[in-house]
């Protein structure tokens, strides 16, 4: 069930409920009585359904925050020769840059909506368990706007009250320990009172209780590294991925293998007969809750000729080039602004996985003059993420064939809905069962010293829904030490979330940012295709030759918020 009826009714009225758009202006101004607003259950999922749409907005998953600032890692980079458009993923933005405002300026907008929904839900309107439920996933939206915004920008102003008037503009920086204290007291409210699935009370697309311990756990992860380097979080973060596992609520979508030996070589290779991997993605291009797997996701839906604005850019601006049809409605438009890069591409390989390679990089195009091809060059713009495609080819025999003249090869549209140029609805995953085994194990390697049995048999358990070997079997030396599986985690997590905008913010975290943006340039120079001359190739060194350390693990604040907050001082640097 998606609310994008209440969703659009909310931005009516949310329109008097927050004011101007920076998070210090927000004065109400409801003539329809914001105080009596929260009195039953209906007008309570109104307003939840309203801040949930904040976090589909363009400026954070839609686009901006999912794909173009998550940009410049060693996963790819922005591939336009002729701009710097994409400037976060670039290393080139500044305080006054759109996007570091606008990311700020929403997620402080859900803030403010759920700290009033936090003051004016009436208790005495619910039933106890009723009251708790609706508060607690006001504050698990609240939790996750926080964590996003020290990720982003680290120490933040935190307000815990709504904006009332302008009195509120002057308001410093709260320290990184204080922030993690309140999210992490919104987040274990939020698990003791929400729902799992299977409950009464669930609404597909909507926070749960294992995604309040999940994102937890990501917290404590982050807690646990860079900036804060807090290492007794590592047991914080095991505890809370227990729980998710525990609850026996999900799994993965799992694939089905035999092993197949060369009699000739005994040589043996897995040959994989369900893909799970693949059959997981589709539903998010499909817009199939998988509830199995997916504990936590953003829902976009096209719904602009209803007057709602409910769609994203997922597989659009991060998805399969698709020229063909001049973006006329109907047509999968994807322009393929993002390439992923020669070192994602080499860890499939090294690690003979197949199933992840041939959806994440499937390396084809659909040309303007109706012609399906290979994209044969990693170095060329058109090489593109396959994660979130709009469109596959409908025989792929037509990869190694040109079109009839006066003709097109046929495809097949993946997504559901009516289908547009610009917009997409395409879900977007924000937790995955899989990145709870994985975290489990990397916490499990910090407490212990070394891997566990548990922590191996969850990797193995990604492993072989990718269809690889056990890792003792392919990589002995992955678990003979702490140090070692832990580069197999790093490596691990690159393959399995290439595109799911979590790989920035595990290199800065682990401090490996700086070093992964150098093997970048040099997989880039060293790779066959490379020309010095070529500006293409120039495009794609930018990330790597503009990083600065000192400047580029968080962002500066918006000049705009500089200058209108008197209590917010500038970074050093910026």
């Amino acid at each position: 069930m998606k609310t994008y009826k209440i969703i659009f009714f909310f931005f009516s009225i949310s329109l008097f409920f927050t004011g101007c758009k920076e998070y210090l202006d927000l004065e109400p101004n409801s003539t329809i009585g914001v105080n009596d607003f929260y009195s039953n259950k209906t007008e309570a999922e109104i307003a939840l359904s309203g801040i949930y749409s904040i976090f589909a907005n363009d400026a954070v998953y839609g686009r901006d925050m999912s794909i173009a600032m998550e940009a410049g890692t060693d996963e790819g980079y922005y591939n336009r020769r002729f701009n710097e458009n994409w400037t976060v993923g670039l290393y080139r933005h500044t305080s006054a840059d759109s996007y570091v405002f606008d990311l700020w300026t929403n997620l402080y907008e859900a803030i403010n909506l759920s700290n009033l929904f936090n003051e004016k839900l009436q208790k005495d309107a619910f039933e106890e368990a009723e009251y708790n439920r609706l508060l607690a996933e006001a504050l698990f939206l609240r939790a996750h706007a926080y964590a996003l915004l020290v990720n982003w920008y680290e120490e933040v102003p935190m307000p815990l009250t709504s904006t009332q008037d302008q009195s509120a503009n002057n308001l410093a920086v709260s320290s990184l320990e204080i922030v993690y204290e309140q999210i992490i007291k919104d987040f274990t409210f939020a698990s003791e009172h929400l729902v799992n699935v299977g409950d009464p009370n669930y609404v597909q697309g909507r926070a749960t209780k294992t995604a309040a311990q999940g994102l937890l756990a990501r917290v404590y992860l982050k807690m646990a590294g860079f900036p804060l380097n807090d290492k007794t979080k590592f047991a914080l973060a095991k505890l809370e991925c227990e729980k998710v596992i525990n609850s026996g609520v999900h799994s993965l979508n799992l694939s089905t293998s035999s092993t197949i030996t060369d009699p000739a070589t005994n040589d043996t290779r897995i040959v994989v007969t369900v893909d799970g991997y693949r059959n997981h993605f589709l539903n998010y291009i499909k817009g199939t809750y998988d509830i199995n797997e997916s504990i936590f996701e953003i829902s976009f839906k096209y719904l602009r000729d209803q007057g709602l604005f409910t769609d994203g850019r997922i597989g659009e601006a991060n998805g399969l080039n698709f020229n063909f049809g001049g973006g006329q409605p109907g047509f999968p438009f994807a322009f393929a602004g993002y390439s992923p890069s020669p070192l994602l591409e080499n860890s499939y390989e090294t690690a003979n996985d197949s199933i992840r390679k041939t959806w994440n990089l499937p390396a084809f195009e659909y040309r303007n003059d109706g012609n399906i091809r290979r994209v044969e060059n990693e170095l060329s713009p058109n090489f593109a993420p396959g994660k979130f495609r709009r469109w596959e080819p409908a025989d792929l025999a037509d990869l190694d064939r040109d079109v009839v003249p006066g003709s097109q090869q046929a495809y097949v549209i993946l997504e559901q809905g009516p289908i547009f140029k610009n917009f997409t609805n395409i879900n977007f995953p924000v937790l995955r069962y899989s990145d709870v085994l994985l975290m489990y194990a990397e916490a499990d390697n910090e407490v212990n010293g070394m891997p566990s049995s548990l922590a191996v048999q969850y990797l193995n358990n990604v492993r072989n829904r990718a269809g690889l070997e056990p890792i003792g079997i392919a990589k002995p030396s992955a678990i003979a030490s702490k140090e070692n599986f832990f580069k197999e985690i790093v490596e691990e997590r690159f393959r399995e979330f290439a595109f799911e905008a979590l790989r920035k913010h595990d290199l800065i975290r682990w401090g490996l940012l700086g070093e992964r943006l150098k093997l970048l340039e040099q997989s880039i120079i060293g790779h066959p295709n490379y020309s010095p001359t070529n500006a293409n190739h120039d495009a794609f060194l930018k990330a790597s030759r503009f990083f600065d350390p000192s400047k580029h693990l968080s962002l500066p604040y918006p000049l705009q918020e500089v200058q209108l907050n008197n209590a917010l001082e500038q970074k050093p640097n910026w």
